[in-house]
């Protein structure tokens, strides 16, 4: 993604690219949410430290009868856009869901929730166009969700998986008076059938392909479309949305190879407008501009592959694909509407991953490379007056990503984990009658967190630190996670935010929330 920002567009200057600041809002919250699950981790994160043999360092498991790595770390919720805080997927934890020898009654799981968050500090804040505004306290969710999943071994090597949410939208939750949900809204998260044999698996149907091996700062998890609305405790499978895939897996001792093809690649979700990220709708010449969907006019495809190799202590991989950039991109309307022109942009990827594990600490590295991505920029053309005007435009460039961190079990029950991702773009013109907006040399985001478990984890406590490293955003995160029986947990969060006047999430400045969930699964 780019990750330029824009001139406001309510100063009055001419048409511009306003997709920058919406493009770059979606990268910081992409990272601000990625890692904040249930207030700690999980207690299969936590056994993770001790890398058992048969644990994939990448965080997949390998299973010897050949199942989908990706389909058997998905958590059943990957569809969701919502918060998991709400829904717990360490209550799905367990391999007895895929193995055909072990008798399963009943297949199905289900998770009921109530979530209350609300902000609880007054605060101002100035905009763009150098107005000042009021966050004021009150309710922001106020939500009952169902969520449920299917797991079906139905025959030796064979396995039937589907996953659905409902959510109902209580008075006072922001989503309560939006057009077309009536107060609630329901998705089919996950819905595929996998074929496994000893050396091959093949799945078909809504899944998602994770690619990548540094915690929650991964420049490679690009494959699956996403989508952000609340600023909450939220984990990154929640927030991925499925696409219908073929998927071939292959295991040798030469090393493991994993294809796919997307004959349907969907994008993300067009922003919700009032929602805690998009508080605004964007504005010209006092006009609100619609985005709009990509309405397909010819046919699209991506496709990928993956090898990797286990080593002594570590693994190593490298992929290629062909994709399409997951967030549309946006310019003004040429015609005088107030409806935005969406372009779209296929690029080709390469990557590289290595991790290494020493004792308790598992060392992780990431590397990427992209070939033809968009980057938006402003070129100076006659205005037909005698003088010069600036209009947008896009030139394609080359792009490399690099993530690496650590994650170090500090005992049984202590645990803390560092990321810090930095991207450049490469080769940019710098001829005088282009100018870049804001592509500078270097930039990227460090998350640092921390988690405790207490009273034989009945009890998490996590701080979660997410920064920009130009220092313009702070996110921190205070989780406490309590299990009241198998069946019963509640979970508080506070999370405080920090913004520069510039960045592209101004509003969150000074922002102080507080949430409550309690989860009932059977």
């Amino acid at each position: 993604m780019t990750s330029a920002q824009l001139t406001p567009l309510e100063t009055g200057l001419l048409p511009t690219t306003f997709d920058i600041k919406l493009r770059l809002r979606h990268k910081l919250t992409c990272c601000l949410v990625t890692l904040l699950p249930m207030a700690g981790l999980s207690a299969q994160d936590e056994d993770a430290s001790e890398f058992p043999d048969d644990v994939e360092f990448g965080g997949a498991f390998l299973n010897p009868d050949g199942l989908n790595p990706d389909a058997s770390n998905s958590d059943g919720f990957d569809g969701s856009s919502f918060d998991s805080s709400a829904f717990d997927d360490t209550m799905f934890d367990g391999a007895d869901l895929f193995n055909t020898e072990v008798e399963t009654p009943n297949n199905f799981r289900f998770q009921l929730s109530q979530q209350t968050v609300a902000h609880i500090s007054r605060h101002r804040y100035k905009t763009p166009a150098d107005n000042t505004e009021t966050q004021h306290r009150g309710l922001e969710n106020n939500r009952f969700g169902l969520n449920i999943r299917y797991q079906n071994p139905f025959a030796a090597g064979w396995l039937l998986q589907s996953s659905a949410q409902l959510r109902a939208y209580l008075p006072g939750d922001y989503e309560r008076d939006s057009p077309g949900r009536d107060g609630w809204e329901w998705r089919l998260n996950e819905l595929f059938v996998q074929r496994s044999g000893a050396q091959n698996s093949f799945s078909f149907g809504r899944q998602t392909i994770v690619w990548g091996e540094t915690i929650g700062m991964s420049v490679l998890d690009v494959i699956n479309t996403t989508e952000y609305r609340d600023l909450t405790i939220i984990d990154i499978e929640d927030a991925r949305l499925n696409q219908w895939l073929a998927v071939w897996d292959h295991f040798s001792d030469s090393g493991n190879w994993s294809s796919f093809i997307n004959l349907y690649p969907e994008f993300d979700p067009v922003p919700v407008t009032g929602s805690p990220l998009f508080p605004q709708p964007l504005q010209v010449k006092g006009q609100t501009l619609r985005l709009g969907s990509y309405d397909r006019d010819k046919e699209l495809f991506e496709v990928g592959t993956r090898w990797n190799r286990t080593l002594t202590g570590g693994d190593i991989a490298i992929m290629a694909a062909r994709l399409y950039e997951n967030t549309l991109r946006y310019t003004l309307p040429e015609d005088g509407s107030n409806h935005a022109q969406i372009h779209i942009n296929d690029f080709a990827l390469l990557g590289f991953t290595a991790n290494r594990a020493i004792d308790r600490l598992l060392l992780t590295f990431d590397l990427a490379y992209s070939h033809g991505l968009l980057t938006d920029t402003l070129r100076q053309v006659p205005d037909g007056a005698g003088g010069t005007a600036w209009l947008p435009g896009y030139d394609r460039q080359d792009r490399v990503s690099v993530a690496a961190g650590f994650e170090y079990g500090i005992s049984a029950t202590r645990q803390i984990s560092l990321g810090i991702q930095a991207q450049r773009f490469i080769d940019l013109p710098e001829d005088s009658a282009t100018r870049q907006w804001r592509q500078r040399d270097a930039e990227g985001n460090a998350l640092l967190r921390y988690s405790h478990s207490l009273r034989n984890e009945e009890l998490m406590l996590s701080a979660t630190a997410q920064v920009a490293l130009d220092g313009d955003e702070i996110l921190l995160n205070l989780a406490a996670d309590y299990r009241l029986s198998d069946a019963w947990e509640v979970t508080g969060q506070l999370i405080l935010t920090r913004a520069a006047d510039d960045s592209a999430i101004y509003f969150l400045e000074r922002d102080v929330r507080a949430g409550l969930t309690l989860s009932w699964s059977f």
